[in-house]
């Protein structure tokens, strides 16, 4: 349980992370018509916390510079929007890595599960970093199709990043689903009553544990990528040339004598 409450503590910290360096990333028209696919799920998460609150939608801009992907009104009921909209939000992300996990579910087993790195763990810290790294270059080794998912989920990363109170109301949403994870620990309760449902069968602990973890995975992608977007240019700003000095005294400056 406290590895569950760690990975939800640190899905939310990144994804505050990725919210703050994303800029103004996604309201550029290239960028979001080809991120279309994935903007598409945040969209509707919004949407639909849209229509629950009585927030007028103005529209889509796929394509226009200077616009969010989804043109919003303003929320007159914000005690309930904000929290509302980032529980849709994580909730659609959270489907989507589920989904892709259940779809490709070969590929995507080589991403280790909770009890794995519990066992890794054990064995001591460096068979956890050794299980954690070679687990991204495991599944982009099993073909294109895990390199196009990939860049789908990361994507949909950079679309769910979370700003200002929305990274409050996700922590408050994570304590929330880890305490009632103790709760229930607490009292004993379990899923065997419903293990004749196939979803349950199929997706209780491994699946679900694998599709956080490889949340967190692309999330690392996502955050390490923006972070150099901002560091390569101030890099290339303290490295390059500045004016020449055009003082006499100046030891590299030549001066004619002629």
């Amino acid at each position: 349980m406290i590895l569950t409450a760690a990975l939800l503590f640190l899905m939310v910290l990144m994804l505050w992370g990725i919210g703050r360096l994303r800029g103004d990333l996604l309201t550029r028209g290239p960028v979001k018509l080809a991120l279309f696919p994935a903007l598409i799920f945040d969209g509707l998460a919004r949407t639909l916390s849209c229509l629950a609150t009585a927030t007028p939608v103005v529209g889509l801009s796929p394509w226009r510079d200077g616009a969010p992907f989804l043109v919003e009104g303003e929320c007159s009921l914000q005690r309930l929007g904000v929290p509302l909209t980032t529980a849709l939000r994580l909730g659609v992300l959270l489907l989507g890595f589920s989904g892709a996990v259940l779809w490709l579910a070969e590929e995507t087993s080589v991403i280790p599960d909770p009890g794995s790195l519990q066992q890794s763990y054990e064995l001591g810290s460096g068979h956890l970093f050794d299980r954690l790294l070679s687990a991204p270059v495991d599944l982009l080794a099993t073909g294109v199709i895990s390199w196009l998912m990939v860049a789908w989920l990361g994507a949909m990363v950079l679309a769910a990043g979370l700003r200002g109170r929305d990274s409050v109301v996700a922590l408050l949403l994570g304590s929330g689903v880890y305490g009632g994870l103790e709760v229930a620990h607490w009292l004993g309760l379990r899923f065997g009553t419903f293990t004749n449902g196939w979803f349950l069968r199929r997706f209780y602990e491994a699946e679900a544990g694998r599709s956080l973890i490889l949340l967190l995975l692309v999330e690392v992608a996502v955050l390490a990528l923006l972070s150099a977007m901002h560091l390569i240019p101030m890099l290339v700003q303290k490295i390059r040339p500045g004016a020449e000095n055009q003082h006499s005294d100046s030891p590299d400056r030549v001066v004619p004598h002629f």
